[in-house]
Parts: structure tokens; C-alpha cells; sequence
């Protein structure tokens, strides 16, 4: 919803449920049905906090329409002294590129894996600081030095600042999107989501991450924290050839959200007010 401000929508509903919740305790209104409508708004609030492809808390890439025969492919959580290195082998074997969503902490502590990537031409995004999971209940200073930390390192190791975030889990809450518009950071959701941090089994988290994938999709795998298999082998090392091969089968290319989003159509240009009625000569 462009030109709206989660926090002042927010901060409405809640002032609003609030003045309901003292007419009702004022007997101005029957209390259960005056309460159960701010439980419900409250509910819907929290379930937008909760839902990381809800827009009601702000901007938020899902897709990206384009006419390019390619998806993004996006990892989360590293990296990952094992994992990252064969993630980066499988898809220099498949020509294909990434976006590496990085926890501030593991580059700080893995830092070579990370210029790897960004030297392999892959991009390297915003991912927090600590992955924290009370991140969307974080203030905005505190939700602040999260973006910064992660930011300014990442910037520092690949030579160009991260152009997206993506908050830990995808929950957030209306104080982030005024953050990261001021830092110029997109914030990035997905279409398709393995879930392979908890399924073990391969053949499932393929079929749910390749189902009706098309053009401008955006998958999300993970390079870090991944659950493993049978044999003890990361779920996301079995899925990759095979969802790199799909795509070629299917002719899409595999490439970072950043250069997704630079084939994206171009938004429609309405005819400003001069354009659509121009000036009568007689007032030039």
C-alpha cells in the first residue's frame, strides 16, 4: 500500500481499540460485543506482524513481474563453514547466480565465505544482525542497530552495501519498513518456501519449492541451518542439482533477487495534471 504509513495505521487501530475498550467499561456499549471487535483488530494486527508476505506492515517483494525467463534464487542463514562452500559448488556447476541473506554474526565469524560468494558473483543481502527470534518485537532503535550491524559488515567484506533485507523468519512489525526506507533497503518476502530447515526429506521439500514455478519467482533455500537427511547430508545439498536442473528444463536461469529486480516491468506512468489538460493559450 504505497504512501501508507504502517505505523500510523497501527498506532490508530490500537488507539481506537483502546477508547472502544473504556466506553465499554463505561457501560456506553455492551461489553462483549465492543470487546470482541478489539480482540479481533488486535487479532488482525498480529496476524500481519505474523504474515511475512502481508503488505499491511509494509512494502514487501513476493515476486517480481517480468518477462525474463528467470526465478531469484535466495539462501538464508549464513553462512555455514560446511554448507555455504558446497552450496557455492553446486551452482557454479550450474552456471546459476544467488542472493546469500547473511546473519551479521556468522559473517563476522566466517567472513572469507562470504567475499567467496560475492567474488562467485553472487549477491549478498541483508539478513540482521543476530537472527534473533524477538526480532519483530523489537523497537526501532533496537530493530535499528540490527540493520546497521549487519549492514556496515557486510558492506565492508563485499565492497557494495546489501539492497535487501529480510527479517528473521519473515516476522516483523510497522517500525521496520520507515527503517529500511531510510536506508534504501528493500524489504524481500518469497513465493516458494522450502522449508528445509525442517523437513528431512528431500523429495518433499523439492516438490513444494518447484511447484508452479515461473517466471519472477522468488525461492527461498537456506545455506545455513538446514535439516539433514537419512544419511546425515544437508536437505538443501540433495535439492539443489535437481531444482537446477528442473529449471533448465523448463528454460529459466537462476539469478540473484537484485538482477530479478532489474528486469522488473516498469511501474505505469500516470499523465500528470499538465499533461492531461494542457494549459489554454490564453492563460501561458
Amino acid at each position: 500500500m504505497p504512501g501508507v504509513d504502517a505505523r500510523r495505521v497501527f498506532q490508530t487501530v490500537t488507539a481506537l481499540d483502546g477508547l472502544m475498550a473504556a466506553v465499554a467499561a463505561g457501560h456506553a456499549l455492551p461489553a462483549v460485543p465492543a470487546l470482541g471487535i478489539v480482540a479481533a483488530t488486535q487479532a488482525m494486527l498480529t496476524a500481519a506482524c505474523l504474515c511475512p508476505r502481508c503488505s499491511l506492515v509494509g512494502p514487501v517483494i513476493t515476486r517480481v513481474a517480468t518477462r525474463e525467463p528467470a526465478i531469484a534464487l535466495t539462501f538464508d542463514d549464513g553462512p555455514d563453514a560446511a554448507l555455504t562452500p558446497a552450496v557455492l559448488d553446486i551452482l557454479a556447476e550450474y552456471d546459476a547466480k544467488a542472493s546469500f541473506f547473511c546473519i551479521g554474526t556468522r559473517a563476522r565469524r566466517f567472513p572469507d565465505l562470504v567475499r567467496a560468494a560475492a567474488a562467485a558473483g553472487h549477491s549478498i543481502e541483508n539478513h540482521s544482525w543476530r537472527h534473533s527470534p524477538r526480532f519483530a518485537l523489537f523497537g526501532s532503535r533496537r530493530l535499528a542497530r540490527e540493520i546497521d550491524g549487519a549492514q556496515q559488515l557486510l558492506a565492508d567484506l563485499c565492497g557494495r552495501p546489501p539492497v535487501c533485507f529480510r527479517a528473521p523468519a519473515g516476522f516483523r512489525n510497522p517500525w521496520l519498513a520507515p527503517l529500511l526506507a531510510e536506508r534504501a533497503l528493500r524489504y524481500a518476502a518469497w513465493s516458494h518456501r522450502a522449508f528445509d530447515t525442517v523437513d528431512p526429506a528431500p523429495a518433499r521439500v523439492l516438490r513444494r519449492v518447484s511447484s508452479g514455478l515461473a517466471p519472477g519467482a522468488v525461492v527461498l533455500l537456506h545455506d545455513g541451518r538446514s535439516a539433514r537427511g537419512r544419511r546425515g547430508r544437508p536437505v538443501v545439498e540433495t535439492v539443489l542439482p535437481t531444482l537446477l536442473q528442473g529449471l533448465r528444463a523448463r528454460g529459466l536461469r537462476a539469478v540473484d533477487l537484485p538482477a530479478l529486480l532489474g528486469t522488473a516491468a516498469p511501474a505505469r506512468q500516470f499523465p500528470t495534471d499538465r499533461e492531461r489538460s494542457p494549459t489554454p493559450r490564453a492563460l501561458r
